[in-house]
């Protein structure tokens, strides 16, 4: 497993503990790239796990060599290149792995992706890009008809989020791939620093006469942290050079896209400018009212830890996931009315007190709360 980190050590560590649950039925490694993290990240992380291997790199060399400085370290049959804002529950190594045991065909695979909201990400599963399938996207008739095979082609709008199905394109934010597929593809291109690069890697896949599949029985969470709007200025201008690049690389006739992808950037960046979208890190920095979700025993520890941080004045009340009920706690049952009547904005749930299988069929039912975690044995908090 091949992680690329830059400067998200909350995540990250809260990503490595999730992985290492979900790898205990597996034998594997853990490896860490770091892309020049001035913030210490590494060496805190690597404080807390002596078992995973850290590799850093003296300045940020971008997604695509830093996975690839990683390829070059790993020994495992399979490949998963994980993003660090994400939360891998227990059962997902061991399906994927299965899957590929079960498919030879398959050369690799994705899943269903949730933002912290509870709310599908439609890049989990993604067709070849096209002037027709993209025009759609960018005009909003995929948002308009999510479920139209022709209006949103480009997210295989027509195919069901929560089933199995061969598909052309998986997000680099989790994407296990046959190891001998990426020796003999060289990993991923590194003309690609960020963006487009899994795209063009599942493109490769396919060309070599292996399939590509979305697993979307099962889920795992993305948060998508972002650190502020100059960033995401800088990750636009580098995503529409990625598409650039994409599409000179895969079309004949590529440099006819040139213009019009110069134009989408342009209306893309105004779009932005009109109505600005704030990063996960807005909303986890945001100090709205919360429920525990825990037993005793966790529930004052994270009492505990945001004593500490000053915030624990956000808590309006404990969530029971044990049988026992009192005056001061609430059982999971309760939960919807609880919200609405306290007007819950969010809630922290506490692993393994709660799975985090569980806490996703939680987040399918709650919209429009936002969900963090707290995982036991960590003072990690996501705040």
């Amino acid at each position: 497993m091949i992680i690329v980190n830059y400067q998200v050590p909350v995540f990250l560590e809260q990503c490595i503990i999730t992985v290492k649950r979900a790898m205990q039925q597996l034998s594997g490694e853990i490896i860490v790239v770091d892309n020049a993290s001035a913030d210490n990240s590494i060496e805190y992380v690597n404080s807390l796990f002596p078992d995973v291997r850290f590799i850093r790199s003296d300045e940020n060399i971008g997604f695509a060599r830093a996975n690839n400085l990683g390829l070059s370290c790993a020994r495992g049959r399979y490949v998963l290149f994980l993003n660090p804002d994400t939360l891998v529950p227990e059962n997902t190594l061991i399906h994927c792995v299965t899957f590929l045991q079960q498919h030879y065909s398959c050369g690799a695979v994705g899943v269903r992706m949730i933002n912290g909201f509870g709310n599908y990400l439609p890049e989990s599963k993604r067709a070849r890009p096209t002037l027709i399938n993209t025009v759609l996207k960018l005009t909003g008739a995929a948002t308009l008809f999510p479920k139209s095979g022709f209006f949103n082609q480009y997210a295989l709008g027509h195919l069901p989020v929560h089933e199995q199905h061969p598909v052309d394109v998986l997000a680099g934010a989790f994407m296990m791939v046959r190891k001998n597929i990426l020796d003999e593809l060289q990993g991923f291109d590194t003309d690609f620093f960020m963006y487009g690069e899994d795209i063009d890697l599942s493109i490769r896949i396919k060309q070599l006469g292996h399939q590509v599949f979305y697993l979307g029985d099962i889920a795992i969470i993305h948060y998508k942290g972002q650190s502020s709007s100059n960033r995401l200025q800088k990750q636009n201008h580098i995503f529409y050079k990625a598409m650039r690049l994409f599409v000179h690389k895969h079309y004949s006739v590529g440099w006819l896209f040139t213009p019009f992808i110069f134009l989408v950037q342009w209306m893309a960046a105004f779009r932005k400018w009109l109505f600005p979208s704030h990063s996960v890190l807005f909303i986890l920095n945001r100090k709205e009212t919360a429920f525990i979700v825990a037993n005793m025993a966790s529930y004052k520890q994270v009492l505990d830890l945001l004593k500490r941080r000053s915030q624990e004045g956000i808590i309006k009340g404990y969530i029971s996931v044990t049988e026992t009920h009192t005056i001061q706690t609430s059982q999971l049952k309760d939960l919807s009315v609880l919200c609405l009547q306290q007007q819950i904005k969010q809630l922290l749930i506490c692993v393994p007190d709660l799975s985090l299988q569980e806490a996703i069929q939680i987040m399918q039912r709650q919209k429009g709360l936002f969900f963090r975690f707290v995982f036991s044995g960590s003072e990690s908090l996501p705040f």
